[in-house]
């Protein structure tokens, strides 16, 4: 099914947060797969390490070599389930940022192994910079990029850029869009204005639910009359109406070549993004 990319622009605006809360309120199967380059974190937050999960993403990346064919298999055999229902399954990610640059080479295999699945993949990207260890295959090929962020000037300077990289490798802005964390500063128009993409949603300062799925604290029974994750319903289905047809790729050329082309030119805007959010 579809590919949902969740990027921010770095600064702890609570990506990996509003990624789950976005699953746990998804209308239909989904995956979250932690892609960011970092490292995860679900395992260590969320399930508070009481969750024996296999090698995840590792193990997946480990069968890029033997085709989309087996890599969907081992997907398949790398999930476990974030909650009790059977439709929202979780990738576990890195636990060592320094097997990143490993993976540079297999994003290609990897995104197409999750546009294979039955479900849909909120891929949870993290901070989004310029290099080749990002997972840019993703967001060629991607329905939809959001950006995830806080409304507030800091924010913004540090999403520009990352919104501008964005658009180059998705070949334009249509499939871009913003996710609020808090609903006060910067008003929603004025970020429009600014960063040329539209707001798809905003998630509210719950800082009781936002402990249980960051760090597992606090009981997860009736989570879906809470505020943030009646919030996460309504963003969800913005961000599942904002996905928009891949562009048509000049000669046959696929999005993960268009990715690597990009990444082959980030040098460029390396200058630009040491800038932004830390």
């Amino acid at each position: 099914m579809a590919i949902y990319a969740l990027i921010s622009p770095g600064g702890s605006p609570g990506c990996t947060t509003a990624t789950l809360a976005l699953a746990l309120a998804w209308p239909r199967q989904v995956i979250v797969a932690e892609c960011d380059p970092g490292g995860g974190d679900i395992l260590a937050g969320l399930f508070a390490g009481h969750l024996q999960a296999p090698r995840g993403l590792l193990g997946v990346a480990f069968e890029a070599s033997r085709g989309p064919a087996a890599v969907a298999a081992e997907l398949a055999t790398q999930l476990v389930p974030l909650d009790e229902s059977g439709q929202r399954r979780l990738l576990a990610g890195i636990s060592d940022p320094r097997q990143a640059l490993g993976l540079s080479p297999v994003w290609p295999a990897i995104s197409a192994g999750f546009a294979s699945q039955p479900a849909d993949v909120l891929a949870d990207c993290g901070r989004f910079d310029a290099g080749v260890s990002q997972p840019l295959s993703l967001l060629a090929d991607a329905a939809a990029i959001i950006m995830v962020m806080r409304p507030t000037l800091r924010q913004v300077a540090g999403a520009r850029p990352r919104i501008d990289l964005a658009a180059q490798i998705a070949g334009g802005r249509d499939r871009i869009g913003l996710l609020l964390v808090g609903d006060s500063g910067i008003p929603q128009a004025d970020l429009t204005r600014t960063l040329d993409v539209p707001v798809l949603g905003t998630l509210p300062e719950d800082a009781k639910t936002a402990r249980v799925l960051s760090d597992g604290e606090g009981q997860r029974t009736h989570l879906d009359r809470r505020p943030l994750m009646r919030a996460a319903r309504v963003a969800g289905q913005a961000v599942a109406r904002r996905r928009a047809p891949l562009p048509e790729r000049a000669a046959g050329q696929a999005a993960s070549q268009v990715a690597s082309q990009v990444a082959s030119r980030s040098g460029s805007l390396a200058a630009d993004l040491s800038g932004g959010a830390k």
